[in-house]
């Protein structure tokens, strides 16, 4: 572990960030878990210049990526009674290690830039919709962990989203 006063300790933040990621590799290996990833596409996608929903084959995604995470929370939603009856939603909060974030294709920029707001993941035989990615973790501005917010997403929300066709036609039974 390096000195917290001036002097210079046996290693660098860079040697010290490496041995956590190496740390938190063995953590996932052994108690971790993973989610499937899927990247919206919005250049195959064409939107309707009115209503900004997908038309013609629906949204369309890139292949799923698996993302390798430390912990994955699923906490379950409580009922709401809304005027069209009770309605919940389960959120999902994932914790990855910044190095098997990149890893995988995912870049810092698209936290950055919030270009995962289209983005759908699966874990658990159903699927979320991501809210928020940011960092949780730094040394020394070198991004450590990676945390993911996501609601889960009902079979009405799955209709223009061909991809996902056969949850929302109620095929797959929620919980």
């Amino acid at each position: 572990m390096g000195r917290l006063d001036w002097k210079r300790g046996r290693w660098s933040a860079d040697q010290e960030t490496d041995r956590m990621f190496k740390a938190m590799r063995g953590w996932r290996d052994v108690s971790g878990d993973w989610i499937d990833y899927y990247r919206f596409d919005q250049a195959s996608t064409i939107l309707d210049p009115i209503y900004d929903e997908a038309i013609g084959s629906g949204r369309i995604y890139k292949p799923a990526v698996r993302v390798p995470c430390m912990h994955v929370q699923d906490i379950k939603g409580e009922n709401e009674n809304t005027d069209t009856g009770f309605y919940y939603n389960d959120t999902l909060v994932a914790t990855i290690a910044f190095d098997q974030f990149t890893g995988v294709g995912m870049s810092h920029a698209d936290i950055l830039t919030g270009n995962y707001l289209n983005d759908r993941l699966y874990y658990d035989q159903r699927i979320f919709r991501v809210v928020q990615l940011s960092i949780r973790g730094q040394i020394q501005q070198r991004d450590i962990i990676v945390g993911l917010d996501a609601t889960q997403m009902k079979p009405d929300e799955l209709v223009d989203d061909q991809l996902f066709a056969q949850w929302s036609e109620g095929n797959v039974k929620y919980r």
